[in-house]
C-alpha cells in the first residue's frame, strides 16, 4: 500500500466538484492516517492529503465531504477545499491550503525555542486560537484532538494555522479519534464520554496553560512522586488513567496542596508573572472544570476572549530593567519578576470600563473604542518620547482628530499622525461607529484611579 500511495508523486488527480486537474508533487510527510503531498492547481500551490483505506474509510470520506460543503468557519483552519478522485487507488484524498514553511513553525518548536515571543505576540496567538475554536463550535462542530501537533504559528505576524481537519466533526457523529494523551478531558480518559465541544473546551484550557506557564496543569509533586514509587508496580496507562482521569489535581488547586509544582519547575516561575485574574480563570478550568463537564462548568471561549483582551491591556515594562511585565490591578505593588524592584503604577488609559496600560508599543485598538472585537486595527500606538528618555507619547493612527484636555492646560487638537505626550488628561476620540463620540481619560500614575477593571 505504501508503494502505491508513494506513486502519487508526479501524477494528476481530478477535483470532484470542478473537474479541474491537479498535479501532485513531492511528499511532505506521512502519519498513521495518510500521506500529505505538495500539489498545484495551475500556478496555485496546495496540499493534498491522501487517506489510506480502512474499515471506516467511507465514513471518513463522508465526513470530509460534509466539511467542504459547510465551508471554513475561521481563517485559521486549513479547511478542505475539494475532494480529489484517482481511479484505481484505494482510500481518498482532499485538497487544502499549503502552509508557507518559511513563515509557519510548530507550536511546540516555538515554546522550545530559546528566543521566546513577546507577551504581546503570545497573547495575540492565544486569542487567535480561542477565536478560531469559538467559530468552529459556533457552527456546530468540534475538533476532538486539540494538541501541539495540530497547530502551526507565524510568530512574526502572530497568526495561527490549525491543521489535521479530518479530526473535525459534528457533536454526536462518528468519532475517528479520541484525542491526544495529556490533552484529553478527564471524562474521555475514564471512558465516560466521547470527544465533543465540551471536551474541546478542556483541551483548549490545557493548551493555553502550556502556552503561558510552560508546563502541564496536572503534573506536579504528587504526580512525580507517584510515578517514581509506582514505576515497578503500575503500568504507565494505569498511571495516566489515575492522574488525568480518576484523581486529577491542579498544581495550584486552592484547596488541595498535594500536587504543587516541583521546586524550580518552569510552571512555578511563570505562574508568579501573570496577574491574579488570569490565575483565577485557570483555577476554575482545572478545579470546577475538571469535574463539571458542561458549558457552565468549563471555561468557554467567551470567558477566554475577555480574559486575554484584559491581559493584553496589562502588558507593561519595568522602568528599572526594561523587562516586559504585567501590571496587576489586584496587586499593584508587585515587584518586577526580573530585577525584583518595585515599580510605580504605569500610566493608564481608561475607556469603556477598560484600563489600558500605556507602555511602549501598546496599541489603542478599534475594539477598545467600539467593542467590535477588532483587536488588530490600531487607532493609536504608544511610542517612546523623542526628546525625553523614559517618557511616552501616543500617536494618532486614525483618520480623525482627537481633542484633548490636559489637566492644568488649554484644550488641544491632535491631528492624524500627530503625537501627544502622555500625561493626565481627557481624550475625545470623536464619533466611533454608531456609538457617537467616545471619551477616555489618561491617568499618569500619580492621580488616584479606580481599582480592578470590570
Amino acid at each position: 500500500m505504501t508503494n502505491l500511495i508513494d506513486s502519487l508523486t508526479g501524477r494528476t488527480v481530478r477535483m470532484v466538484r470542478t473537474g479541474a486537474e491537479v498535479t501532485v508533487g513531492r511528499r511532505l510527510g506521512a502519519g498513521g492516517q495518510g500521506v500529505v503531498y505538495e500539489a498545484t492547481l495551475g500556478s496555485r500551490p496546495l496540499a493534498l492529503k491522501w487517506l489510506r483505506g480502512g474499515p471506516r474509510i467511507e465514513q471518513q470520506r463522508a465526513s470530509i465531504d460534509q466539511l467542504i460543503t459547510r465551508g471554513q468557519p475561521h481563517p485559521a483552519f486549513t479547511w478542505p477545499i475539494d475532494m480529489v478522485a484517482a481511479d484505481g487507488w484505494s482510500g481518498f484524498g482532499y485538497l487544502m491550503p499549503l502552509l508557507d514553511k518559511q513563515k509557519f513553525t510548530s507550536l511546540a518548536a516555538m515554546l522550545n525555542s530559546p528566543d521566546q515571543p513577546s507577551f504581546r505576540v503570545l497573547v495575540t496567538i492565544s486569542r487567535e486560537l480561542v477565536d478560531a475554536f469559538a467559530a468552529l463550535h459556533g457552527s456546530g462542530l468540534c475538533y476532538r484532538d486539540i494538541n501541539f501537533g495540530n497547530l502551526q504559528v507565524d510568530v512574526d505576524r502572530a497568526e495561527v494555522a490549525i491543521i489535521d481537519i479530518d479530526n473535525v466533526g459534528i457533536d454526536g457523529a462518528d468519532v475517528f479519534v479520541r484525542g491526544t494523551p495529556r490533552f484529553m478531558a478527564p471524562e474521555i480518559v475514564r471512558g465516560d464520554s466521547l470527544p465533543c465541544t465540551v471536551t474541546d473546551l478542556y483541551s483548549l484550557s490545557v493548551l493555553l496553560f502550556h502556552l503561558f506557564m510552560h508546563g502541564h496543569p496536572l503534573e506536579g509533586s504528587r504526580t512525580d512522586s507517584s510515578y517514581n514509587w509506582s514505576a515497578a508496580h503500575i503500568s504507565e496507562s494505569d498511571m495516566a488513567l489515575l492522574h488525568y482521569g480518576i484523581e486529577p489535581v491542579f498544581v495550584y488547586d486552592p484547596k488541595d496542596l498535594s500536587n504543587r509544582p516541583l521546586p524550580g519547575d518552569a510552571v512555578e516561575v511563570w505562574w508568579q508573572i501573570y496577574p491574579q485574574f488570569l490565575q483565577r480563570v485557570f483555577e476554575r478550568a482545572f478545579t470546577t472544570g475538571i469535574w463539571d463537564a458542561s458549558l457552565s462548568g468549563r471555561v468557554t471561549e467567551g470567558v477566554w476572549r475577555r480574559t486575554l483582551a484584559r491581559l493584553a491591556d496589562c502588558i507593561s515594562q519595568c522602568p528599572h530593567c526594561r523587562a516586559a511585565r504585567f501590571w496587576d490591578p489586584h496587586v499593584p505593588d508587585r515587584k518586577c519578576w526580573n530585577c525584583r524592584a518595585a515599580a510605580p503604577r504605569p500610566p493608564l488609559l481608561e475607556v469603556h470600563n477598560q484600563q489600558i496600560v500605556l507602555s511602549e508599543g501598546a496599541p489603542i485598538t478599534s475594539h477598545h473604542l467600539s467593542r467590535d472585537k477588532n483587536y488588530r486595527r490600531a487607532i493609536g500606538v504608544v511610542e517612546a518620547h523623542p526628546n525625553r528618555p523614559g517618557a511616552l507619547v501616543v500617536r494618532n493612527l486614525s483618520r480623525r482628530p482627537w481633542h484633548i484636555r490636559p489637566v492644568g492646560e488649554e484644550p488641544k487638537t491632535v491631528d492624524p499622525n500627530q503625537r501627544m505626550a502622555v500625561r493626565a488628561m481627557t481624550v475625545d476620540f470623536g464619533p466611533i461607529g454608531r456609538d457617537g463620540p467616545v471619551e477616555g481619560r489618561i491617568h499618569d500614575g500619580a492621580d488616584d484611579i479606580r481599582g480592578a477593571q470590570g
